[in-house]
This record gives C-alpha cells, structure tokens and sequence, in this order.
C-alpha cells in the first residue's frame, strides 16, 4: 500500500495544473468522493469557477463493484471544454462507463480526463495523469481526517 500524503499533493498539484493548462477548460468535473479534493484543488489552480460533481459508484471499500451506477449528473449545458477529474483510474471502469454517456448527453462539448494515478491496464486511460499505479493508494484524503471509532 502506497501513503499519498499531502505534501505530495502539493507538489503534483502544480505538475497536473501545467499539464491541464493548454485545454482551457471552462467546466471541472469531480468524480465523487475520490476525485473532489483533486478538483477543488485543480479548480483554484486553474481558476475555473464552474465546479460540478458527478456521483459514480463502483467502490464498497477496496471492493469494486459488479455494476457501476451513475448519478446526479450536473448540467454542462453552458460548458464547451469539460475536465473530467478522479484520483485515479483504476481498471477504467469508470470511466468506460460516464463518457459515453458524457459525450451522448453533450455532444457539443470537448472532454478531457484527469487523474494523479493511472494503472497501465485500465480499459481508458486519461488525457492527462502524473504517476503509474501497481498498489493500492492510501490517499490523505481518505484516512487523515477520519477519527479511530467514527463511522
């Protein structure tokens, strides 16, 4: 297992944040829960003030799930380059999942994907990602602000 620890965070925010810059995007996307700290993070950087989440399921703790279910879409009806966000791809999943329906829904619009780590076997891989993974990742996120006992 592999500890993200913030300090990383920073540093690969600016690398991902220069990557992303050329697209010019107008609207981030969070993939949620995994990709929200990532696009508020890339948001500021960016300076992009539509931010909008989409809610996918396909994680029950390390377990992924047999069927992925999309939710709570956004509105990207005034949105031309949209930045999609996630933590990571992992068998990409996901992502094979929400961009078709994406690009289906908003045609008009130009989408590209952003993550900090991708696994090399994934069935889509991002437009734009800093780091291959081979462990599971103990994002900061996930476990520094969580308290022994809560729920």
């Amino acid at each position: 297992m592999l500890a993200y620890k913030y300090e990383h965070f920073k540093n690969d925010l600016q690398h991902l944040a220069l990557q992303c810059e050329p697209f010019q995007a107008d609207t981030i996307i969070a993939i949620a829960r995994g990709g929200m700290t990532l696009a508020h993070a890339l948001a500021m950087a960016l300076d992009i003030r539509n931010l909008q989440s989409i809610r996918i399921e396909s994680y029950d703790g390390q377990t992924q799930r047999d069927t992925i279910r999309v939710l709570d879409k956004g509105d990207l009806s005034d949105s031309l380059r949209v930045l999609v966000v996630d933590d990571i791809v992992d068998s990409g999943q996901t992502l094979a999942v929400l961009m078709p329906i994406l690009r289906s829904e908003y045609p008009e619009c130009q989408f590209k994907v952003a993550t900090l780590f991708t696994k090399p076997t994934a069935l889509l891989q991002p437009d734009f990602s800093l780091h291959e993974a081979s462990d599971w990742i103990d994002f900061f996120w996930e476990r520094d602000f969580l308290k022994e006992g809560s729920i």
